[in-house]
């Protein structure tokens, strides 16, 4: 048998490795039903496009002789390294891909000085098992939602006024309030994404707001067409009138019916919000750590990709 080998992935074998992505996720129900589709001159994942940029050393491609095996992504947010993707094709599954993949995300991120590691995965036994074997440990259940347009401005209406709020998608253009976007991510991710938070902003082109409690400022909120979250608080109640403020941003930016939500299990409130709501609970994620203790009960994430 040739041996795998595991190559860094240039920008211009995005089209593929993102082909290889959705035709594996075709059948699971976490990531969207428009998967599978072979087209090369199709627009590239904005989030892919954006993770190559700023973390080209954290995208591999796993061969066998001439052929591609399947591959992963993972970028690097302070001292935490978060494995974006990992995708192996079918036929190739079992055969030491996924680990040789694996493994080369963690070298990345020792290398780049990450002493936590974070992974949110489908719930499939074999990502399970190949996490658990790198010594990873299960940290959370992601449940993923679905709502209807007119069911979410019916819930952004109750939530937004648990506390004051504002639009802050101009003063957040204009580079005033990152201090505390920063302040809010160290405390519910023990990170700061200065550049995601850009990417959300200006490329996505999310509408953004600020949950107020006190005199001060306890949570963020972005929504816009395609995309419902990232939401974290400094405090659960702040993160709840927080996910208000993502949905009415949303649905106030015309999105589609129904919007997607993914909300960490201990984030019980949102949960139980979300259910009695009339939201649909679609798909179940699992978020796996090496080194890290987070309460995660306090935030909704973003894509799969970029949580």
């Amino acid at each position: 048998m040739a041996k795998i080998k595991v190559r860094r992935i240039n920008r211009e074998e995005l089209p593929g490795v993102a082909i290889l992505r959705d035709a594996v996720a075709a059948d699971i129900a976490a990531y969207p039903a428009n998967r599978g589709t072979l087209d090369l001159d199709m627009e590239i994942d904005p989030d892919l496009r954006h993770l190559m940029a700023h973390d080209p050393d954290g995208f591999f491609t796993a061969i066998e002789k001439e052929e591609t095996l399947g591959f992963a992504a993972s970028h690097v947010r302070s001292r935490q390294c978060i494995l974006s993707e990992l995708w192996v094709l079918p036929q190739h599954q079992g055969n030491g891909a996924g680990g040789a993949l694996l493994d080369r995300v963690l070298a990345y991120g020792e290398r780049s000085g990450a002493r936590e590691f974070l992974a949110m995965v489908p719930a499939e036994p074999s990502i399970q098992a190949l996490l658990l074997s790198r010594d990873y440990s299960p940290m959370t259940a992601v449940y993923q939602f679905t709502i209807s347009t007119g069911a979410a401005e019916d819930l952004a209406a109750v939530l937004t006024r648990l506390l004051n709020g504002k639009d802050v998608t101009t003063d957040l253009y204009n580079r005033r309030g990152q201090a505390d976007l920063d302040r809010i991510d160290r405390v519910t991710r023990n990170i700061t994404r200065d550049i995601d938070h850009v990417h959300w902003l200006k490329e996505r082109r999310l509408k953004a707001a600020f949950v107020q409690q006190g005199a001060r400022i306890a949570a963020y909120a972005y929504g816009g067409v395609d995309q419902v979250g990232p939401v974290a608080g400094s405090t659960p109640d702040a993160a709840l009138s927080g996910l208000g403020w993502a949905l009415d941003l949303a649905v106030a930016a015309g999105a589609s019916s129904p919007l997607v939500l993914r909300v960490p299990a201990p984030f019980t409130s949102a949960v139980e919000t979300l259910l009695d709501s009339d939201a649909h609970l679609e798909a179940t994620l699992l978020l796996y750590g090496r080194g890290i203790s987070l309460a995660l009960d306090r935030s909704v994430f973003g894509p799969n990709s970029l949580p």
